[in-house]
C-alpha cells in the first residue's frame, strides 16, 4: 500500500511539473509576440528574440512600457546586448 501511495504521489507531482513548465513555455513565447511588433517599429531585428532569456524580456517589456520613448532602442539594444 505504501508502494502504491508513494508512485501516486510521484505522478502527480510529475504532471503538475510538467503543466507548470508547459505553461512557462506559453507565457514565454506570448511575451516574445507581444514585443514582435515593438522590435519592428524600433527597427530591431525580431530574430534577437530567440536569443533571450525570460529576465531580458521582462526588462524589455518594462522599458516598452515606460513613458520615456527617446531611449528605448538603446535601452533595449544594451539589455540583448547583455546575453
Amino acid at each position: 500500500m505504501k508502494h502504491i501511495f508513494a508512485a501516486a504521489a510521484t505522478i502527480a507531482a510529475l504532471s503538475t511539473g510538467a503543466a507548470f513548465a508547459q505553461t512557462m513555455g506559453e507565457g514565454y513565447n506570448m511575451l516574445q509576440t507581444a514585443l514582435m511588433s515593438d522590435f519592428e517599429r524600433m527597427g530591431i531585428p525580431t530574430e534577437e528574440l530567440d536569443n533571450l532569456t525570460l529576465g531580458q524580456i521582462a526588462a524589455i517589456k518594462e522599458v516598452v512600457e515606460s513613458e520615456d520613448e527617446s531611449n528605448q532602442k538603446s535601452q533595449i539594444e544594451a539589455i540583448i546586448a547583455n546575453n
